[in-house]
Parts: structure tokens; C-alpha cells; sequence
């Protein structure tokens, strides 16, 4: 199984952000109380990036629109968008925290 490093673990802290590109695709690797996610950089609503998206009650807040995502979930939690957060799956491998791009 092929790994891909996106950052080493001691980097990593509540509010962190981080945009990579995995395989041509914009990803975003965020920590917010605790725990580390990988997300698909694009708003579902509007594919915004959410690079400088806020968090507040638990929730990804999209810079462009405003539109609020559970992060716990990835579920909106506005009627004007259906779609929700698409979370990649996170390996890690010894100090650092990475992806199989499979």
C-alpha cells in the first residue's frame, strides 16, 4: 500500500489548515478539538474552497456563502445545500500523517 505523507504529527494543532493536492485534486487537512480531517476543498454548495473557513459550534463555516457544515458529519445544515463534506480516509505511519491516493 502506497503512502502519502501530508504532514508530520507534532505540526498538527486545533485550528491547523493545510491545502495539498493529491493526484491533481485540491484536498484540505484540518484539526479542530482533536481531531484530524481530510476533506474535499470545495464547498458542496458552490465549490468555494475551504481553506479560510471558520469553525465555531462544531461547525465549518464556508468563507464564501456562509453555508455551515457539521463537521463531525459533513452534513449542512442549510436547506440551500443537499450535498454534504466529503471525508477522505487518514492513515498514519509512524510520525506522520498521510493517504493511500489508491
Amino acid at each position: 500500500m502506497p503512502f502519502v505523507a501530508l504532514e508530520k504529527l507534532h505540526l498538527l494543532h486545533d485550528g491547523y489548515r493545510k491545502a495539498v493536492t493529491i493526484r491533481g485534486r485540491p484536498f484540505l487537512l484540518l484539526q479542530e478539538n482533536g481531531r484530524v480531517s481530510l476533506i474535499k476543498n470545495a464547498c458542496p454548495h458552490a465549490s468555494a474552497p475551504l481553506t479560510h473557513a471558520t469553525y465555531s459550534d462544531g461547525c465549518l463555516r464556508c468563507p464564501m456563502h456562509g453555508i455551515e457544515f457539521e463537521l463531525s458529519s459533513g452534513r449542512s445544515r442549510s436547506a440551500a445545500c443537499v450535498n454534504g463534506l466529503q471525508f477522505i480516509p487518514l492513515i498514519y505511519e509512524g510520525n506522520q500523517i498521510g493517504v493511500d491516493p489508491g
